[in-house]
């Protein structure tokens, strides 16, 4: 049984120094699953990996929500038996702005194959794209091959040296819960059906939102979840995500659910005082944690 005690407590700052830009920003996370793709599976020295086919005149569409970094790992694709050296562009692209192409050459990779087919995977070449702020929809596109697989990767962006973040505790949560990843305790509020989370935040600022679904014991592979944040009472967003369990988090008091990979959604904050909701409009049944921070130069303008 889900407890369901409102938290009833003012904010609550608490700084994250952090030494250097490398220590600050977080790890990749790979994409499993794109609207309108299907994954292919890659075997790398026998280790799977999860990528998606693109070919001249039929990118692929990538939900992104920034600011994030975008790391794209390709590999040429070439027909059975073929061991030439292949000459092939990358491009990403936002609303036909390019953010960066690059040109490239690749020979096949004997370690690498594609499962369930007899094409030629050539060695992996990769490019890193920043993402700007708002939900974003990133399009993939390549030339000069007659095909190539994907590895798709999100992380945070890169913070600058020394920079610190302070972590928000809402005013109302229904439960709060504690996450362990790489022997670091953050603490985590949980969004309900029914059972919204509010923060209060004064701007202008920046508030980050990180979000994890509860994975119980019935859930298997890749599952989706929606969110809708509101502030001051108005829409200001909704967040899809298609999500997979983590494999280096637990929670520390939550023994019957596992956590997804993080999420992420970076809101910009006007001037003045405002009251942020997070709700959860899907599952119907479950539950999502979240984790809100605003960046330290904020500090003194919270209520």
């Amino acid at each position: 049984m889900i407890l369901r005690k409102t938290l009833r407590i003012g904010l609550v700052v608490t700084a994250l120094f952090v030494a250097s830009a490398a220590a600050h920003a977080a790890g990749w996370d790979a994409v499993e699953s794109l609207p309108g793709a299907s994954p292919l599976h890659v075997y790398v020295k026998d280790r799977p990996r999860i990528y998606f086919r693109v070919s001249p005149g039929h990118p692929i569409e990538i939900p992104v929500e920034g600011p994030a970094r975008l790391r794209v790992v390709s590999r040429c694709l070439l027909s059975a038996g073929n061991q030439e050296s292949v000459t092939y562009q990358v491009r990403v692209a936002i609303a036909g702005k390019v953010l960066k192409q690059s040109r490239t050459e690749s020979s096949p990779a004997p370690a690498a194959r594609l499962d369930g087919s007899r094409e030629v995977l050539c060695k992996s070449r990769t490019l890193i794209v920043n993402v700007p702020a708002g939900h974003q929809r990133v399009t993939l596109s390549i030339e000069g091959a007659y095909g190539a697989a994907v590895r798709i990767l999100t992380s945070s962006p890169l913070r600058a040296a020394g920079e610190s973040y302070v972590s928000l505790t809402p005013v109302a949560a229904p439960r709060s819960v504690t996450l362990s990843e790489g022997q670091k305790l953050i603490p985590y509020f949980s969004v309900l059906q029914g059972g919204p989370v509010m923060i209060r935040v004064v701007g202008p600022t920046t508030l980050e939102i990180s979000s994890r679904l509860d994975f119980d014991a019935t859930m298997r592979g890749t599952q989706r979840y929606r969110l809708a944040i509101r502030v001051d009472g108005r829409p200001a967003r909704e967040a899809a995500f298609a999500t997979t369990k983590s494999t280096t988090a637990t929670y520390v008091d939550l023994k019957n659910r596992v956590p997804s990979k993080l999420d992420r959604i970076v809101l910009p904050i006007t001037e003045g005082g405002h009251e942020v909701t997070i709700e959860l409009l899907e599952p119907k049944q479950g539950s999502v944690e979240i984790h809100a921070r605003i960046p330290q130069t904020s500090v003194g303008n919270e209520e």
